[in-house]
């Protein structure tokens, strides 16, 4: 017998309890029971996942083995798994005790007969279905198997997952035991329930009292054999003090059941008093309003897997988000182990959390009395009692996406019956809190039949076009008459990738590394991760302040705190380091009181005077007499705007006018401070990186090519730059207009040795370009960012050089981005790249300039015309700036080159020169 082997010997602790982690005997795939004592085992660990312990291949069934000694098995004994995924069929000496069939929760079995002195074995069969067997499906699963058509279970996180994964332990007690203690937290009006169960064949007298808070109850009862009873004591009001975010104190509830003249079992419970109810467009706590500021916790760790870490790694995430000014976790669509609660009841964390109900999900079997919905209504009553003591616990989610794998499922009959039987399943089981009946991608309240709250699920990134999205959005949910929180929003930011041997299956730092090499990205890994991280910030940041500037959006929900594999939004990586430049943007927006300006571009003209909306949220007190300057930063010469707020309602958002200033007039990027003051003291601060231009003029000839309004619309901001619109000069081709009579001409001008600028182009132009063009879509997938970036060439003087675009084209991105010139990746003289990191990873470039024939074929895929005609400062400065590059001399064929006397060839072309 191995050491792995060898018997445990149990010693019970005060409760009569002992704990069975440790070393198990692990025989994967399905066998006999009577088997297993001629196989050759091997070792696992309990708890934990068995994927995290190199099982990652193994779908479906396993036995686990423990050998133990119980000491005296005389009287009561109940097994208890704190949770196995995904279901565990549990025998004790070849005796069937029983079995469960919910990965997340808990459950008891009683052991006390099948027990016996000396030698005991415990055999758990255990059955992760595998994401094609029909059983995952029919199952509350969490994430378990979620979009592998998109994420692969390995390399991702969504795997279907199997284990002893929590706790287990034996207990000793009475025949009649206390289980499911409930206090409802009121102050005002303290409610307990208790169930008993006589667990004999026989009539059992039991007392049965709680004691807290200095009060107490006591109930004489008499059970008939096997009988459960739920008492309730009406406790009345208590003077003792509430929990709250900012005073996080708990209690304690002590549960004594005597039968038989002795001790049968004693129990504790902690639990807050605090009270959470829907008002207006608010939540509230204790009566106190609380906006949501939330961020997503997917529960992934690099060693545990889908599983938390220890409690000291929970602690510092924990700590770590309140340190970004958020107030509530959304615990994602699973179980958390109970100590990830604990310790957001002890840290005064609040928590939105998920129910497991999610995709993938037997769509056919929908509707109330089915398979489906039996099992998923038992598993959500089962997680909302094991949970509802938790004070933090402030709102569930009943189900997530559920029917987004299925076009039109939400529109079924049977999909309103699931729908409310879910959401029932929880109302019954916890009746203190507003659930969430689908957290759902849009407000949709025609398909939302029993929740008092809409959700959203608002991914965008940095570019004005999508934040003026987000802002109608907004306010069409305005008059809806229910509360909409965003429950998910956020972009992505790369995490530091140093190249490691010997990675764990989810690391895809590698492939991104390699990626990366190949984008002719001109410094250095360090610097792109860490450039990508400031963009994450602030277009995270520019959302939320869209959402804090209409007061009727009850909250937001940023995903995510951490990195999971191959999804890089987490603030913190994968093993929760700070992603330093996206945090400070985050803990910038998260400010209680905030001054806002809603801008139209990032990108301003030197010496213009900006002016901008301004709005103040303020998610606390009323404050008096405030005042709010603009100015920019670092630039002396540059006076401070002021103006007078006055007071500051409490909870509420203030829309305070315009406020304007005069911009540098030195061209590149500067802070635009915007400081709000109460009492000649600084009260909040935001900052805006303002991308300053000089005066886009460009007086040149120019001729433009293309039919209709698009045309019409480039000639006009040709114009507008001081371009000579006419029959001479480079040729510029309207954006969307390249077809095949048009690409015929422009072949025969570059043949000419002319220059061509083609402007944004669909997918379909390719063919028609002068030489032959591949072009991709750049659509986000799953959140994954498309970053551009700047080589050494300086055709584009207006934007900076060798770095990550970030505010400098927030109005102007492309849609497209062309990906083979010419049979190669990039032009000859690639300025602008676009590099879009798994999944649907893509490289290609927005702007370049490639030789053809004796001309030139300028390339470029920003969309300019119709914002350059408006006004906009960022399309009117890289417009001029094409058609300066444009404009400038060609440079000359070898046929063409003068050579001095010494053999070398004068050039007398080059770039314009940068700002």
């Amino acid at each position: 017998m191995t050491a792995e082997q060898r018997p445990l010997s149990l010693t019970l602790d005060e409760r009569g309890q002992a704990s069975l982690d440790g070393t198990w005997e692990f025989f994967p795939g399905d066998h006999d029971r009577a088997d297993l004592d001629h196989l050759q085992p091997e070792s696992i660990s309990v708890p934990g996942l068995w994927e995290a312990q190199g099982h990652l291949a193994l779908d479906g069934y396993a036995w686990y083995r423990l050998r133990f000694i119980p000491g005296d098995p005389a009287g009561w004994w109940t097994l208890r798994f704190a949770a196995v995924m995904d279901t565990a069929e549990v025998y004790l000496n070849g005796r069937l005790l029983g079995g469960h069939l919910q990965p997340f929760t808990p459950f008891e079995l009683p052991a006390g007969q099948a027990l016996v002195a000396g030698l005991n074995v415990l055999d758990v069969r255990v059955h992760d279905p595998s994401v094609d067997d029909p059983e995952h499906i029919r199952s509350a699963h969490g994430k378990q198997g979620w979009a592998n058509q998109v994420f692969p279970s390995r390399p991702s996180l969504y795997l279907t997952y199997g284990g002893i994964w929590q706790s287990v332990t034996l207990r000793r007690h009475g025949r009649v035991v206390s289980r499911d203690a409930f206090l409802n937290g009121d102050a005002d009006n303290l409610v307990a329930t208790v169930e008993v169960v006589n667990l004999s064949g026989e009539p059992a007298d039991a007392i049965v009292s709680l004691r807290t808070l200095g009060l107490a109850r006591t109930d004489r009862i008499r059970l008939l054999p096997e009988e459960r009873r739920t008492l309730t004591w009406q406790l009345g009001r208590t003077p003792a003090a509430r929990w709250s975010p900012d005073d996080p104190v708990l209690h304690e509830a002590l549960i004594d059941v005597e039968a038989d003249g002795l001790l049968a079992d004693r129990s504790r419970v902690r639990y807050g008093l605090r009270t959470v109810r829907i008002d207006g467009t608010r939540l509230l706590v204790n009566g106190r309003p609380y906006r949501m500021k939330s961020v997503l916790v997917q529960g992934f760790t690099a060693e545990e897997l889908y599983a938390e870490g220890p409690r000291a790694t929970i602690e510092a995430e924990v700590r770590a988000a309140q340190a970004m000014g958020f107030t509530m976790l959304r615990l994602h669509i699973k179980a958390f182990d109970p100590t990830y609660v604990d310790v957001c009841d002890e840290l005064g964390m609040l928590v939105h959390s998920d129910l497991p109900i999610a995709e993938p999900i037997a769509h056919e079997e929908l509707g109330d009395g089915t398979e489906l919905s039996r099992r998923c209504a038992e598993a959500v009553g089962q997680q909302v009692r094991r949970d509802r003591n938790h004070p933090s616990i402030v709102l569930w989610s009943a189900m997530n996406e559920l029917g987004l794998d299925r076009e039109g499922v939400r529109g079924w009959d049977v999909y309103e019956q699931f729908a409310r039987t879910i959401y029932q399943a929880v109302v019954t089981a916890d009746d203190t809190r507003p659930v969430i009946e689908n957290d759902w991608v849009e407000p949709d309240p025609d398909r939302v039949f029993c929740s008092p709250v809409l959700t959203a699920h608002w991914y965008g990134r940095l570019h004005a076009d999508y934040l003026d999205t987000l802002d109608r959005k907004a306010a069409q949910v305005r008059d809806v008459g229910r509360p909409l929180f965003v429950t998910e929003l956020g972009d992505w930011g790369l995490p530091e990738m140093p190249l490691l041997q010997d990675a764990p299956f989810w690391d895809a730092r590698a492939g991104y590394a390699a990626g990366l090499a190949t984008t002719l990205w001109p410094s250095s890994m360090a610097r792109f991760v860490h450039e990508t991280q400031r963009y994450q910030g602030l277009s995270d940041r520019m959302q939320i302040e869209v959402l804090r500037q209409h007061d009727h959006i009850g909250g937001y929900c940023l995903t995510e705190l951490t990195d999971v594999p191959r999804e890089f939004n987490g603030l913190l990586d994968l093993h929760r380091r700070p992603k330093p430049a996206a945090v400070q943007e985050i803990v910038r927006v998260n400010q209680p009181v905030l001054p806002m300006l809603r801008l139209d571009s990032l990108v301003v003209v030197a010496g213009q005077v900006i002016s901008a909306p301004l709005h103040v949220a303020n998610d606390g007190p009323a404050l008096p007499d405030v005042t709010v300057e603009l100015r920019f930063g670092g630039t002396a010469a540059v006076t401070a705007e002021r103006q007078v707020v006055g007071e500051l309602p409490a909870d509420t958002v203030t829309s305070a006018g315009t406020i304007s200033v005069r911009a540098p007039e030195v061209p590149g990027t500067h802070d635009l401070l915007l400081t709000l003051r109460t009492n000649g003291g600084v009260l909040a601060e935001n900052r805006y990186p303002v991308h300053v231009v000089g005066e886009p003029v460009a007086r040149h000839p120019i001729q433009v090519a293309g039919a209709g309004a698009n045309a019409e619309s480039l000639a006009r901001a040709l114009s507008g730059v001081g371009a000579e619109v006419g029959t001479n000069g480079p040729t510029f081709v309207a954006e969307g207009t390249l077809d095949a009579d048009l690409g015929e001409e422009l072949s025969r001008r570059v043949g000419a040795g002319e220059t061509v600028v083609v402007l944004a182009q669909t997918m379909e132009s390719g063919a028609h370009y002068p030489v032959p063009v591949e072009l991709a879509a750049v659509e986000t997938a799953w959140g994954s960012s498309v970053f551009h970036f700047t080589t050494d060439h300086g055709g584009l003087p207006s934007l900076p050089r060798r770095n990550l675009l970030v505010a400098e084209e927030s109005t102007v991105q492309a849609r497209n981005v062309i990906v083979r010139v010419g049979g190669e990746p990039f032009p000859d003289e690639p300025v602008v790249i676009a590099y879009k990191p798994l999944p649907g990873s893509i490289t290609g470039t927005v702007v370049g300039l490639h030789r053809v024939a004796a001309g030139r074929l300028l390339l470029c895929q920003y969309r300019l015309a119709a914002r350059a005609a408006g006004g906009d400062p960022a399309a009117r400065a890289l417009l001029a700036d094409l058609v300066q590059w444009a404009a400038a001399p060609r440079p000359p064929t070898d046929s063409e080159r003068v050579t001095k006397d010494d053999g070398r060839a004068l050039t007398y072309y080059s770039f314009p020169a940068t700002s």
